[in-house]
């Protein structure tokens, strides 16, 4: 008798781990091929899951295994206790790279992940050979929700400000410029405030509904931009420009990696406070070994890995 709730005494660690895999992978025999299982084991484990549950957890639709509404409703939270669980069991050890199997769960938009990680990430993963990183697309007040709840280990972004729970570490600062396609009449002119606002724009909301530091800027000044597009992803936005007079106001090296698109910049015509490139984590982070080396390597603080030749 279920009456709405888990048995618990018939659940284990293990059976979510479990559950994770195979909603990930959607496949049975995917799923043992990820945890190093063979397949009637996981079977085995999803019977039990099912039982524990009173759900079917995944059904199959043709050849394919969809999960039902309620192990979609409960996925995110079961991702939460495994890396929180993971965290638990880091903390009461030390960390060594080359024989960790952690699961690191990072939240950061495109822009983050190809300025922060991708510099350092063939070091990583030489360092740690058997870690596994998951990239998450997630706006800042999303991310500190999910670095509260334990959801991620830590953020890549631009979050400004901390909390009692959340601890924020600037790695670099970056001028914003003002990208639009070469031939654009407002650049082709001269790009003064009155040509900015004047000009029709594209915005990058990585979380929908938030207020960035830019039109905050121009909200202080009592002025308004036309905004026509807005786009999710800063790589993508980039490339919209080229068959429309839009202009996308964005940090430096962002344009520095499109030298392929015919593009032309300017500087911003008004005060703005530069973009800053930052790691969003929980205070406790020096409880947290792994979590520690990880953003230390993120920040270059640790030696270049070792040659492999």
């Amino acid at each position: 008798m279920h009456n709405g709730f888990m048995d618990l005494r018939r659940l284990d660690l293990n059976l979510l781990v479990v559950f994770d895999a195979v909603l990930g992978e959607r496949s049975v025999s995917r799923a043992a091929d990820r945890l190093a299982l063979t397949q009637p084991a996981v079977s085995h484990a999803l019977a039990r899951l099912r039982q524990a549950c009173g759900d079917d957890i995944v059904v199959r639709q043709g050849r394919a295994m969809v999960p039902t509404p309620k192990a979609l409703a409960l996925q995110h939270e079961v991702r939460a206790i495994l890396v929180r669980a993971q965290r638990v069991f880091a903390m009461s050890s030390s960390f060594d790279p080359v024989r960790s199997t952690r699961h690191f769960q990072i939240g950061c938009s495109d822009h983050a992940a190809v300025a922060i990680l991708e510099p350092v990430l063939g070091r990583i993963l030489a360092t740690a050979p058997q870690v596994r990183i998951q990239l998450t697309h997630v706006g800042r007040t999303h991310a500190a929700d999910m670095i509260r709840s334990g959801a991620l280990d830590l953020a890549l972004g631009v979050f400004n400000s901390a909390d009692d729970a959340v601890a924020v570490k600037t790695l670099r600062e970056v001028p914003y410029v003002c990208v639009a396609r070469s031939a654009h009449p407002a650049f082709k002119r001269g790009l003064t405030l009155e040509r900015y606002l004047a000009a029709e724009h594209l915005q990058v909301l990585v979380q929908s509904g938030s207020f960035g530091v830019i039109d905050q800027t121009i909200g202080r000044m009592g002025h308004e931009r036309n905004i026509r597009l807005v786009a999710a992803h800063f790589e993508a936005a980039v490339r919209l420009l080229q068959s429309t007079d839009l202009i996308l106001t964005v940090p430096r090296d962002l344009v520095a990696r499109h030298q392929d698109v015919p593009l032309g910049t300017r500087d911003v015509p008004f005060a703005l406070e530069p973009f800053r490139h930052q790691i969003a984590m929980s205070r406790s982070v020096t409880d947290d070994p792994g979590a520690s080396w990880l953003i230390d390597m993120l920040s270059g603080e640790q030696q270049p890995a070792p040659s492999h030749a």
